[in-house]
């Protein structure tokens, strides 16, 4: 089977003229590599199977030796006028995007856009190769209008692109070869052209159509495509002669280098797609793997950065139903959750990966917002924590009743919700959320309406304002005198929180690259952090105060200690107590099976699975108090 380029000519009644459909992207504010594994991501989570996890992969590839294959495929290109040169940009040097997803349905439907679908199939060929701005029928997709689409061309040099697919339907026509550029409209002679372009086979009717079965999988192989020998669904979008982007200095800007266009696209999926790598309730998720020349590396979990853990420990509050409502009093009711954890602020730069996409500048305190399908829209910058050691991140999901509200105010990169322009109650839950998330991050930062008497005086103000400071997951807060159920004064008696302290003792695998063997160990299962509630208790007699310490699996043995300090008001630690008071005190650990009790400050951890542990500290009457635990030592033996 034949293929090669055909032009499309503008009919009578009318046609779209290829610059509008590049343009429709406005002029993003992110990185183009950022727009596209955003775009890109959402689209493969969309088209997920409801039994896989996907995997989704970008593989930067320089052509070589292999230019003469590609050459001699795609050659002779679109005729010269209309703006796309292939001849120019197949060179050696030259750079391809293979961005590949599986365990996804795959591009199925008909061919042929003035075809319909049949019931049990959605029409995604044409959607992503013929046609253009037609509404997402997934629901709660990340998508919207499918104009995202248009970054695909934009980062290619010659605005073309590749398409190898095996759908989920199966057959002769499961696999499907295709090319599509986008160039400018031109004249040939007399007669005007849209700049569209598609590569495949011609039929006698002059209209193109894919190269199906074994003849799409010969092409495919003999370019070196990944291929789908495995049997696997899914999509293959090459994007031809890319552009990779600037790096550098004002002063010394320059091309990103193949490795450095990876790790920063390996960056951006990290900040913008760490969501859909936490399993949900059903074990859905997205694996990740970038490289080089086919050689691609699977990313690490978030948690396993600590400028996102706080953001993965937010969103796991409002999974479980552990965040704030967004409620309104009329519909939608409901519109959304907030929640908020906090943690030591990193030290320093971090690792490349991280930092080489990263949005915002300093600590995180930032709330990602996100609608139903958990795609990052942005990062919301809030105050400052109170306590430059540190820092906090928030994640505020829209409902389901809400989503399709959210989804009118996102311009066609999906990288904001704007009010401006809406109407109604697009226009209030847009407006509201925001509102709703401000007041939020205030309370528990204490920047709101203090409580405790006249003029917000006493330690009310103090345990007011250390409310706000310790929500969510790693903070926790009561009140209790100094017997189980004695009464209050100025509306809190004696309060606590639990919290990781990171910028404490030094640990095996801190720094850039993560250090030892012994500190990659336990980078991969995290920090030990307190969770839930630390409680009151009374034992013959004392009070104790008991909070609950989750110990990451690692490789090997680690050495914990744990201190607990009073807190001044303004978050600050309690440097020297005074005359007379009494001091809070760690007492023991405790195993949650209690075969294991260390007295003292530290206690030393076995390698192997992940394991809670209870640490005591004596109970202070009247004030609140802070638990840090980290870790002081590993053995890599």
């Amino acid at each position: 089977m034949s293929a090669a380029w055909w032009s499309q000519a503008f009919a009578p009644e009318g046609s779209a003229a290829a610059e509008g459909i590049v343009k429709q992207l406005g002029r993003p504010s992110l990185d183009p590599l950022t727009v596209l594994v955003r775009e890109a991501a959402q689209n493969s989570w969309d088209a997920r199977t409801p039994d896989g996890v996907v995997d989704f992969g970008v593989d930067v590839r320089i052509l070589g030796d292999d230019v003469a294959a590609w050459r001699r495929l795609l050659l002779p290109g679109p005729a010269e006028g209309s703006g796309v040169d292939l001849d120019a940009v197949l060179q050696p040097g030259g750079v391809v995007l293979v961005v590949s997803d599986r365990h996804t349905v795959g591009l199925g439907g008909p061919v042929r856009a003035g075809e319909r679908a049949s019931d049990d199939e959605k029409p995604d060929f044409v959607q992503f190769l013929r046609n253009v701005g037609e509404p997402s029928d997934h629901q709660f997709g990340g998508g919207t209008y499918g104009f995202g689409k248009a970054i695909f061309y934009r980062l290619s040099r010659a605005g073309a692109i590749l398409v190898d697919t095996n759908t989920a339907a199966g057959g002769p026509a499961g696999r499907r070869l295709m090319g599509a550029a986008l160039g400018h409209s031109w004249y040939l002679g007399d007669r005007r052209f849209t700049g569209r372009h598609w590569w495949g086979h011609v039929a006698p009717d002059d209209v193109p159509d894919p190269v199906l079965d074994t003849h799409a999988e010969a092409l495919a192989e003999s370019l070196g495509l990944p291929g789908f020998a495995d049997g696997r669904t899914g999509t293959d979008i090459v994007i031809l002669a890319a552009d990779l982007g600037l790096t550098g200095s004002e002063t010394d800007i320059r091309e990103r280098s193949p490795h450095e266009a990876a790790t920063f696209i390996a960056s951006s999926i990290l900040w913008n797609l760490w969501p859909k790598m936490i399993p949900d309730d059903d074990g859905r998720h997205m694996r990740f793997r970038v490289g080089v020349n086919g050689s691609q590396d699977l990313l690490p979990a978030p948690a396993a950065f600590d400028e996102l853990e706080p953001f993965v420990d937010a969103l796991r509050d409002v999974r479980v139903g552990r965040g704030a409502p967004y409620s309104r009093t009329v519909a939608p009711k409901h519109a959304g959750s907030f929640a908020m954890a906090v943690a030591g602020a990193p030290a320093g730069a971090g690792r490349l990966m991280i930092e080489a996409a990263k949005p915002f500048d300093g600590p995180p305190r930032h709330v990602a917002r996100m609608r139903v399908a958990e795609l990052v829209v942005d990062y919301l910058i809030g105050p400052s924590h109170p306590d430059a050691r540190f820092a906090y991140g928030g994640v505020f999901k829209a409902s389901e009743d809400a989503d399709a509200l959210f989804a009118s105010s996102e311009p066609p990169t999906h990288d904001d919700w704007v009010a401006k322009g809406l109407s109604g109650t697009a226009r209030g839950v847009v407006q509201g959320a925001r509102s709703f998330v401000q007041k939020q991050l205030d309370e528990r930062l204490g920047h709101g309406p203090q409580a405790g008497g006249v003029g917000g005086q006493g330690l009310g103000q103090l345990a007011s304002f250390l409310a706000g400071v310790v929500p969510g997951r790693i903070f926790g807060q009561a009140a209790g005198g100094t017997e189980a159920g004695d009464g209050e004064r100025d509306g809190v008696a004696g309060g606590w929180t639990g919290e990781v302290d990171v910028s404490g003792a030094a640990s095996a695998g801190s720094g850039p690259g993560g250090g030892t063997a012994a500190g990659a160990a336990l980078r991969r299962g995290g920090r030990p952090r307190v969770t839930g509630t630390p409680m009151l208790q009374v034992h013959q007699g004392l009070a104790y105060l008991v909070a609950t310490v989750k110990v990451p699996g690692a490789d090997v043995a680690r050495i914990l200690s744990a201190d607990v300090d009073v807190v001044v008001e303004g978050g600050g630690r309690e440097s020297e107590a005074p005359l007379g008071a009494a001091v809070p005190e760690i007492m023991q650990w405790r195993s949650a099976g209690g075969d294991v009790v260390e007295n003292g400050r530290s206690v030393r951890i076995s390698a192997g699975d992940e394991s809670d542990w209870y640490v005591y500290a004596t109970h202070v009457p009247d004030a609140v108090v802070r638990f840090n635990v980290s870790q002081v030592s590993a053995d890599a033996s």
